[in-house]
Order: structure tokens, then sequence, then C-alpha cells
């Protein structure tokens, strides 16, 4: 063996040596579970984006969309759907109080919000710290709460673990397959990175938005939320980090930035529907809605606008030409959804035809003995909450 070919051999294994540790921050390119193909076209200055049909997946314009990063905050959407989900699924308490761990002293970042250890905060204004100013606190103070929970619903583990495995339960309910949760925050921790990719952020976002209450805690511009320190009431205004929200009719979405992520943004705009008379007198209603998702994109709210517009050009396009079904590769789905067909043409009426020959009647048979009653079983049942 030459020694070229000795280094060769010792980078080759040095490389697989460090794939698992790799995996989901620059890895996995455009050919990933999903096959979503890139439609392009290259915009410098975009690493990673996709612009879809928010209703049947339709994919307008992409560039590596499976490809596997960090993406930040971006995965507390996921946060806010678990917890929303077990909030109707308990009928439990959107004002119960909750308490910031000690834990979040070990996320290395401050909150913006100003929230320390021991505060109280209900989930309410949780939600909107967590979902409108980014607050790594919040976060991690509602993945605690409902991990507890979760833990004591069936799931087990602690707090944190529980809660993550709900989002990871999640995640395999949506089959976003280019995906990993690590914790509920988003923070690249060590032994704890999450990634996922543009395709998968925006079936979770287009998730959400049928989550009761999402847009909500997303589509405000700015919100007073309360907390309490040492028994005393704190009051402050929360502003979102989304700069575009309620532009261009964007209503819902997120914002996220680490070091390894990038800045990142994920938001969804509808347009009126079309509603169609049918000659029958049924009335067919077509809703609009498009997703963008941008990854490591360092002007993402300029980036989201112009893939915005130019996806309602190409879905405008696509819908005068009769949206006709495209290849696998340009859903988000596994398949084309169907595509609403025009009313059919009135059938003739049915000829008359000789009316039926009357039969005589069916010979009684004897009846079947009784079935002795079910036995009784015990009382329980599904746990109250949605264990994905």
């Amino acid at each position: 063996m030459t020694l070229r070919s000795f280094f060769r051999l010792v980078a080759g294994l040095c490389a697989v040596h460090c794939l698992p540790s790799c995996v989901g921050l620059q890895a996995g390119g455009d050919s990933g579970p999903h096959n979503v193909g890139s439609i392009g076209p290259v915009y410098p200055g975009i690493v990673s984006y996709i612009v879809a049909d928010a209703n049947d997946g339709r994919v307008l314009l992409s560039y590596q969309p499976d490809q596997k990063r960090s993406v930040a905050s971006l995965c507390k959407i996921a946060t806010a759907v678990v917890v929303l989900d077990f909030i109707r699924g308990s009928s439990g308490d959107i004002d119960e109080v909750m308490t910031v761990p000690p834990s979040v002293t070990t996320l290395g970042v401050p909150s913006p919000l100003g929230l320390q250890p021991g505060d109280g905060i209900s989930v309410r204004d949780a939600l909107y710290a967590a979902m409108m100013a980014s607050d790594n606190f919040a976060a991690e103070t509602l993945g605690t709460h409902f991990g507890v929970k979760l833990s004591l619903a069936g799931l087990g583990g602690a707090p944190l673990q529980a809660f993550v495995s709900q989002m990871n339960g999640l995640r395999a309910k949506l089959n976003l397959s280019n995906t990993r949760f690590a914790n509920p925050h988003g923070l690249e921790l060590p032994g704890a990175t999450g990634y996922s990719c543009a395709s998968d952020i925006a079936r979770l976002l287009n998730q959400a938005l049928t989550t009761p209450g999402f847009t909500f805690y997303t589509s405000q511009k700015e919100r007073r939320i309360a907390f309490l320190r040492n028994g005393m009431a704190q009051s402050l205004s929360v502003r979102n980090t989304n700069e575009i929200i309620g532009r261009n009719r964007i209503d819902a979405g997120k914002t996220g930035t680490t070091n390894l992520a990038g800045p990142c943004l994920a938001v969804t705009a509808p347009k009126p529907a079309t509603v169609i008379k049918r000659p029958d007198g049924s009335t067919l209603v077509i809703p609009h809605r498009l997703t963008v998702v941008v990854l490591g994109a360092p002007d993402r709210f300029n980036a989201a606008s112009r893939l915005l517009a130019d996806g309602w050009s190409r879905y405008d396009a696509w819908r005068d030409a009769g949206s006709p079904a495209g290849a696998p590769s340009e859903y988000l789905g596994s398949a084309p959804a169907a595509v609403p067909a025009a009313a059919p043409a009135p059938l003739p009426a049915a000829p008359e035809y000789p009316p039926a020959p009357s039969y005589p009647p069916a010979p009684a048979y004897p009846r079947n003995s009784p079935y002795p009653p079910a036995p009784a079983y015990p009382q329980g049942g599904y746990q109250p909450v949605p264990v994905y």
C-alpha cells in the first residue's frame, strides 16, 4: 500500500466515524427520504428553501429542500403544537401558572424577556413569549411543565425527556423523516442538537395551522404579557421577532437563529378562496394558502417576501392551467392530491322499465339461539391526552 493510499483510507474511516455527530448540520443532500426535488431557482444567500401550497402540498419553488440542517427556534412550532394538543386533549387550563425551572440556567443564553428561575408564568403567556419573542426560557418552562404531565400520562422518564419524546412522536405521525427534535427550544447543546429540513418544516407548519389557537399565538405584532416574581406581578410588552408578520397577508410563522443554523424563517399566507357555483346548485370552495421556509438566509425577511411573491405567480399560473398533477417529487405528500373536477354534465333521464315481477315471500327459518351477554370489563380506557 502506498503512503497516499494509506492516508485516503484513514480519511475515509474518520469520515464514517464522524457521521453520527455531523448528521443534520450540513449533511443530506437533495435526495433524502422525501425526495422533494429542487425546482429552483438558486437564490444567492439562501442555503435551502421551499415554497409550497399549504392545502395539497404542491411544491412551487425549492432548492435543497431535503437537506438536513439545524433549524434553531423553528422547532418551537412543534413545541407549541404538543402543548396545544395536550391542553385540548386533556381539557387543560391555558391560564395554569407554571414555574420557570432551574434548568434554564444551563442554556447559555439570557431570556430576552428577563425571566428567571422561580418566576411564575401562565401557559398562555409562555406561548406568546416562546412563539413571538422566541424566548428559550419560556420554551424550556413549557417543556418541563408539560413533560411532567406527559410522563404521568404514560410516557415515563424525566419531564424534558417525555416532552421531547412527544415532539418526536409528532414527527413520526407527520412522517418528518429528515427531522429529529432534541429539546423544546432549538438551541444546539452538547448531546442535544436536533435537525430538520425545509420540506419537513413546511409540513410541520401546515399541520400547526390545523391546530386550534396556533395562529393566534404567532400572528400578532405585539402583545402584553405578565409573570410573577416573588409574588409580585410584572407586566411587559412582547414584540414579534417576525418582522413581516401582517404583510402580504402573512398570518403565522416562526423565526429562528443560531450560529450553526444561521437566520431561518417559516411563514404562511392565504389569498381569498375561489368560490364556484356548480350547475347542480352546489358550491365548490377552493382555499389558497402558501407556506414559505428559508434556512440559512441572512436576509431572511426579504428572501421570504420575494419567494412568497414568486410562489404566488407560479401558483396562479398552475391554477390557470387547470392545476395539472405533477410528479411525486413536486409534492410534500406521498402522492399528488386530487384536483377538483368541473361539474359533470347532467345525465339523461333513465328509461322506464316494466315493474319487477312479484315473488312469493321467503320461508320462515328458525331463529338463532340468543347469545349470552358480553362480560363486564373493568373501567379504564385511553389517557385523555394525545400520545402520537
